[in-house]
């Protein structure tokens, strides 16, 4: 049986931040809702918007994983994309924010002749 990688692993320092976070807005007895959007273009160079936000529940057909202290919840396409994702979080005078790292997007277009 082949092991399926985990839709989304979570770095210390974004764990660290979703934690706090939970706590600050009341939410620790709710999941990390992550989604998907397509922004059009060819969604294998990059056409992909992502959305993060606390949910009070699951619906039927969502996929929910837990990681460490938090339940990820993801609709089943979006679970498809972010599968082996990276979330960090990084704190500089030029950034500060989460920020998903996704192995399935292609850097620098693709093969399917839409560039």
């Amino acid at each position: 049986m082949q092991k399926v990688a985990p839709i989304v692993q979570i770095s210390g320092p974004a764990m660290e931040k979703l934690v706090a976070v939970m706590k600050e807005q009341k939410a620790t007895d709710q999941f990390l809702r992550i989604d998907v959007f397509a922004t059009g273009g060819c969604a294998c160079s990059g056409g992909y918007k992502y959305g993060m936000g606390f949910d009070a529940k699951a619906r039927p057909d969502d996929i929910v994983e837990q990681v460490e202290s938090i339940k990820v919840v993801t609709d089943k396409n979006s679970a498809e994309v972010l599968r082996g994702s990276q979330i960090d979080y990084t704190e500089s005078v030029q950034r500060r924010g989460f920020q998903i790292s996704n192995p399935n997007v292609q850097a620098g277009g693709c093969g399917c002749g839409g560039h």
